[in-house]
């Protein structure tokens, strides 16, 4: 049965249309346009990377820290003493081709690269995501995954968005924890229903529109979007696998079938737990 008892907003909704370019991890090797290589590492929303021209003993060298902000990443960048610049500044660039490529917005310090291109070899695992726009009728409450925190609230952990909570998980501290770095791993910034005030169906949306991917240590459950139904079970609506059911929703058809379009519709095909049995937090991906 699917657990969305601990979902619950106090601030507005939002019907989420997003327009962006998605990308997968960007951690990896890349190409600058001033003839170094660029060793990228990404963490949550957060990137950094080591730089150098392509000399045995290089020109320059640089290292680079900045925070994802919706299609850029802005942050400080600084020469490091294994070249022979003693250069500083600011950073703001942008993603393109499906997050492929990176190109400036703006630069101070005197930095002379403007584009970067992701070495083939990383390109074919980062699993880029496809745009997928949710659709205006989607019950979906957005928050910004920069800024959301844990919080022990009265004893109880939550993850907050500023005066708000998002996610209750009681006492169980470690799921809170790994709630939190699932939501920065996949860049979610949408959690929405079918059903509400007493949701039957929850799932997770990302900046791209599907999370997309893998994670160390994720408990997940595999599903086949093209294959999976609706049928009556024992008296109840589910959402069923061949044998095997996945969602119950009692005696709404309805919504059994809005959530099955919904699997559909953004390739879902992993339903994830953290916390199982009783899991605190669950999602969709693909």
């Amino acid at each position: 049965m699917f657990l969305v008892k601990t979902i619950i907003f106090s601030g507005s909704l939002f019907i989420a249309m997003l327009a962006s370019t998605a990308w997968g991890d960007l951690t990896g090797r890349w190409s600058g346009n001033d003839g170094g290589s660029y060793y990228l590492r990404q963490t949550g929303n957060r990137v950094h990377w080591y730089g150098e021209a392509a000399d045995a003993k290089p020109a320059w060298s640089n290292v680079f820290s900045g925070r994802i902000d919706g299609t850029r990443i802005k942050g400080n960048w600084a020469d490091v003493p294994k070249g022979r610049t003693t250069g500083a500044g600011e950073l703001e660039l942008m993603f393109e081709k499906d997050g492929n490529e990176l190109r400036v917005v703006s630069k101070t310090g005197g930095f002379a690269g403007s584009r970067w291109t992701r070495m083939a070899a990383n390109a074919s695992a980062a699993r880029p995501l496809k745009p997928r726009k949710p659709s205006g009728n989607e019950d979906c409450v957005r928050f910004d995954p920069a800024v959301i925190a844990l919080r022990q609230v009265k004893g109880r952990w939550k993850i907050v968005d500023g005066d708000h909570w998002l996610f209750d998980f009681g006492f169980n501290q470690a799921a809170a924890q790994q709630s939190l770095k699932v939501i920065g791993r996949y860049h979610m910034n949408r959690a929405c229903f079918i059903g509400r005030p007493d949701p039957l169906f929850a799932y997770m949306l990302a900046i791209g529109g599907s999370p997309s991917g893998a994670m160390a240590g994720e408990d997940c459950v595999a599903l086949d979007p093209k294959t999976v139904t609706v049928g009556r079970v024992q008296g109840s609506w589910k959402i069923v696998s061949g044998r095997q059911w996945l969602f119950d929703f009692g005696q709404h058809q309805s919504e059994a079938r809005q959530a099955l379009a919904v699997i559909q519709r953004y390739g879902f095909n992993q339903s994830c737990f953290v916390g199982r049995p009783d899991a605190g937090f669950t999602y969709l991906r693909r």
